[in-house]
C-alpha cells in the first residue's frame, strides 16, 4: 500500500468554479489572477479550504475550451490582471483609463458570453508595451528585476524556450498548422531554427516575459491562498491540441493520425471523437513518462491538489483513426497489460510531485482502475447522483463513501443539481429521495429539497468534498455540454461582482447558509472523536 497524502487524512470542503467564472470589478471580460485573490477571501469567510478551477493552460485562437491547448504549460496569457503589473507606467495607466478603453472593457464585460478573442486583442497591444517599458527599463540597466526574470527563463527553459519559439512561428503562419510550415521549421532543423530565432528574438521573448508575468502574479495569489489555509486545485487535461508546441517538440510521442476518444456511453451513443492526437505510449514509456512526469512536478508551481483529466485513458486509450476505413479501437485489449500502464504511469505521477492527485474516474470504468487507484491511495469522485449499490436497488448513502475519495454533487460536463432534479426520471428521484431522507416520501419541488442534498453531501465519509458554485447557489447554468459547440460553453460568469456579494441578499444568504452546515458538520465530527475516544478509554 502506498503512503497516503496528508491531505487525505482530514476532511476537506471546497468549490468548483473556473477562473474565467470569477467577475470582479477590475476585470475585463474574464476572470483574472487578481480578482481570484478576492475570492480567496470569499472562501475563507463562508468555511471553504479548497478551490478548484478548470485547466488554464493557453488556448489556439477562436477555441473556448480550456481542454483544447497550444502548451501543457504555459498559462493563458487572457488570466494576467494587467492593472496589477508592478512596472506599469504613466503613459500605460492613462490609455486604459480613457473613455473609448474603458467602454470596451465595459461592454467586454456586461457580454451574455466570454469572448475570449475579443479580450485578448485588448490585452496583448498593452502587454507589448508594458514589456517595451520593461526591457527599457530593467533589462537595459541589469536590475534586479531583470535578474529575477533571466532566472525564470533559465528555470523553465526545458519547456519555455520551445513554447515561445512556437507561439511567435504560429504568430507568423497564424492560419496554419505547424505540420504545413515550412520543412525545417516543420521538422526542427537546427540551421532554419536558429535563423528564425535571431531575427525575431524580441519577440520569443515577449512570450516568455508574459509566462515570468503569470507566474509571479500566481505566486503571490498561492502564497495568500497558503496563508489562509486554502488549497488550490488545478486540472490537468489528459492531451494537448495537435497544433502543441508539445506536440511539435515532440513528434515521436504523438500520433497525429487519429484522435482519441471515448466509447459509446451515456453521454454518447456512438462514442466521441475528440479532435485530440493520439499517445505513441511505447515511446511515452521509454522515458518513463518524462513529459508527464514534468507537468506534475511544474504543477506544484500553482496547485495543492491536481486532477488527472480522463483517468482511464492512462490504462487504455479509446483510438479514433482519421481515416474512417479503419474502425476505433482501445489501444491495448489485454486488461493485465491495461492495469499494468496505468499502474507504471501512477507511480511515476506520483513519485514525480508532492502534489496529491485526483483522479477523474467517471464513465464506462473498468474494475481495476479502481482497485489501483485504492492500492496507491489516489482518490477517485463519488458523483451523488451515480453512486448506487451494484444491483441498482439503492443509492449509498455519503456517509459510506471511502475516505480516499473525492464527493461532488455534480461536474463540470453534467447538468447542474438543479436542472437534474428537474428532468430525471420520477422513480430514480423518489429513489434518491430515500437516501436522502432516510424513508419513502414523495420528493418535493427542488427548492424545498436543495438544502437537504447539500446537508447530505456535506456529511460524505470522502476526504474532499466539492460543491460547483452553481449547485451551492441552487441554479442551471452550465459550464459545459458535452458534445455541443458554441458561446454558451466554457461562458459562465458568477452573476455578482465579488465585491458586491455581500450586498445581493439572495446570494449571500445562501453562502451563510453553506457556512453554517459546514461549521455544523465540522463539530459534530468533533463530537463523535470525542466520544470515540472516550470508548476507547
Amino acid at each position: 500500500m502506498a503512503i497516503k497524502h496528508p491531505l487525505l487524512s482530514g476532511k476537506h470542503t471546497g468549490i468548483l468554479l473556473p477562473l474565467f467564472s470569477m467577475r470582479s470589478k477590475k476585470d475585463w471580460g474574464i476572470g483574472d489572477i487578481s480578482g481570484m485573490e478576492l475570492w480567496l477571501d470569499f472562501l475563507s469567510s463562508a468555511n471553504l479550504d479548497i478551490l478548484e478551477i478548470l485547466p488554464i493552460n493557453e488556448m489556439p485562437p477562436g477555441v473556448n475550451c480550456p481542454y483544447t491547448s497550444m502548451s501543457a504549460f504555459a498559462i493563458d496569457p487572457i488570466y494576467i490582471a494587467v492593472e496589477d503589473i508592478e512596472e506599469l507606467n504613466d503613459e500605460i495607466k492613462k490609455e486604459i483609463n480613457s473613455t473609448d478603453f474603458r467602454n470596451k472593457i465595459k461592454k467586454l464585460r456586461n457580454a451574455k458570453s466570454i469572448f475570449y478573442d475579443d479580450i485578448k486583442k485588448l490585452k496583448f497591444p498593452v502587454l507589448w508595451k508594458i514589456y517595451e517599458s520593461f526591457r527599457s527599463r530593467h533589462i537595459s540597466n541589469h536590475t534586479a528585476l531583470a535578474k529575477n526574470y533571466f532566472d525564470f527563463t533559465e528555470q523553465n527553459k526545458f519547456w519555455l524556450d520551445d513554447y515561445a519559439l512556437f507561439r511567435k512561428i504560429k504568430d507568423d503562419y497564424p492560419s496554419m498548422s505547424w505540420t504545413d510550415w515550412p520543412h525545417g521549421l516543420k521538422h526542427r532543423e537546427t540551421i532554419p531554427l536558429n535563423a528564425f530565432k535571431e531575427n525575431h528574438l524580441l519577440q520569443i521573448d515577449f512570450f516568455k516575459y508574459l509566462q515570468w508575468l503569470l507566474h509571479r502574479q500566481w505566486s503571490k495569489a498561492k502564497q495568500k491562498a497558503e496563508k489562509l489555509n486554502i488549497k488550490l486545485f488545478g486540472d490537468l487535461p489528459f492531451m494537448v491540441n495537435q497544433d502543441s508546441a508539445d506536440v511539435w517538440s515532440r513528434q515521436n510521442e504523438f500520433d497525429i493520425s487519429a484522435s482519441i476518444g471515448a466509447p459509446p456511453d451515456a453521454f454518447s451513443k456512438t462514442g466521441q471523437k475528440w479532435g485530440l492526437p493520439a499517445y505513441r505510449w511505447h515511446e511515452v514509456e521509454k522515458n518513463n513518462f518524462d513529459w508527464w512526469r514534468t507537468k506534475v512536478k511544474k504543477a506544484e508551481d500553482f496547485y495543492h491538489i491536481y486532477r488527472l483529466d480522463h483517468m482511464v485513458g492512462f490504462f487504455r486509450t479509446w483510438i479514433v483513426p482519421h481515416d474512417e476505413k479503419f474502425k476505433p479501437y482501445f489501444d491495448i485489449e489485454n486488461e493485465m497489460e491495461q492495469r499494468q500502464r496505468g499502474k507504471r504511469f501512477l507511480e511515476a505521477v506520483l513519485k514525480a510531485s508532492s502534489c496529491l492527485p485526483a483522479a477523474e474516474d467517471l464513465g464506462l470504468i473498468p474494475n481495476y482502475v479502481d482497485e489501483v487507484l485504492s492500492e496507491l491511495n489516489v482518490p477517485g469522485y463519488k458523483v451523488m447522483r451515480w453512486q448506487k449499490t451494484k444491483n441498482q436497488a439503492a443509492y449509498i448513502e455519503p456517509e459510506h463513501y471511502d475516505k480516499i475519495s473525492l464527493a461532488t454533487t455534480s461536474t463540470h460536463d453534467n447538468e447542474t443539481l438543479k436542472e437534474w432534479w428537474n428532468c430525471v426520471d420520477p422513480r430514480e428521484k423518489k429513489l434518491f429521495w430515500r437516501m436522502i431522507r432516510g424513508y419513502d416520501e414523495n420528493p418535493p419541488v427542488f427548492k424545498k429539497a436543495h438544502i437537504e442534498i447539500i446537508k447530505k453531501i456535506l456529511k460524505a465519509g470522502s476526504a474532499i468534498v466539492i460543491l460547483p458554485l452553481q449547485d451551492i447557489l441552487g441554479t442551471d447554468e452550465r459550464v459545459n455540454t458535452p458534445n455541443t459547440m458554441g458561446a454558451h460553453n466554457w461562458s459562465y460568469r458568477f452573476p455578482v461582482d465579488i465585491e458586491d456579494l455581500e450586498k445581493n441578499k439572495k446570494i449571500s444568504e445562501k453562502i451563510h447558509t453553506l457556512k453554517c452546515l459546514i461549521e455544523e458538520e465540522r463539530l459534530t465530527k468533533q463530537t463523535q472523536e470525542v466520544r470515540s475516544k472516550r470508548q476507547d478509554l
